[in-house]
């Protein structure tokens, strides 16, 4: 079983880092990593202290570098300072653009929908849910015309749980008491709306009330209609992805 290995971080290093992120997220920071192809993320609080990994999350980016899946972006090493793991490298295409910030045709929208949606099916297969289905977490090659999903750290392997849920996933979550595969694939509906018939900026409430009052996508065939209608009600909903009922 291959070890994951670890990078230990000078101070020089460390303040380097966090003095000039990419970018900012909810549990942490963005940064360039050792090499063009890759990228730190570093776990630090809003004053800009260093978080010590989880041992959740430790124990997930380990499993996932063992099993090295072509649908995620892959982690490299552990990232320490101070004797703590405070992050982790990963492998990063400089091509690579979430789903949100693209601009593709219809056609090839509904390719990469299905690319996903085949990527999650895929996971399931490995005891993997991935959890926040969104524009945000799918990257998108232009070059390649594959996907692969970001923020690896935040998904359920095993009996290893996702750590934070967003507002759709917490909802679901709430009502039927698990994440699992149906979740993928709950998440996954909603993204396929929001990408074909509504915009990235449409809040996931107002869909669902949409299809409560009856307000039905044209861009889907009748037989998806069963599936709309059991998203307002996560209880019911049958796993299915609505997007082999797109018309063509």
């Amino acid at each position: 079983m291959k070890r994951l290995p670890n990078l230990n971080l000078s101070e020089k290093e460390y303040l380097n880092l966090i003095n000039h992120p990419i970018t900012r997220g909810g549990e942490g920071i963005i940064c360039p990593g050792t090499t063009s192809n890759t990228l730190f993320k570093i776990f630090i609080d809003i004053y800009g202290i260093s978080n010590p990994l989880s041992e959740n999350k430790e124990r997930k980016i380990t499993r996932l570098f063992q099993l090295d899946l072509d649908s995620l972006i892959k982690p490299i090493r552990t990232i320490s300072y101070k004797g703590q793991i405070i992050g982790y490298e990963m492998s990063y295409d400089q091509l690579d653009i979430a789903l949100r910030d693209t601009t593709l045709p219809r056609k090839e929208l509904i390719k990469v929908l299905k690319q996903s949606r085949d990527s999650l099916i895929e996971l399931s297969k490995h005891d993997i849910t991935y959890g926040d289905v969104t524009e945000d977490n799918i990257l998108y090659n232009p070059k390649t015309k594959k996907i692969k999903f970001c923020d690896i750290d935040n998904i359920r392997i095993g009996n290893l749980p996702i750590d934070a849920k967003g507002y759709t996933l917490q909802k679901y979550y709430s009502l039927t008491g698990t994440i699992d595969e149906k979740a993928d694939a709950y998440m996954h509906n909603i993204l396929t709306l929001k990408s074909l018939s509504y915009d990235y900026s449409t809040y996931d409430t107002s869909i669902l009330v949409d299809l409560r009052r009856g307000i039905y996508p044209t861009s889907f065939k009748q037989t998806a209609k069963p599936i709309l209608d059991s998203l307002n009600d996560p209880n019911s909903f049958s796993g299915e992805y609505i997007i082999q009922h797109i018309k063509r």
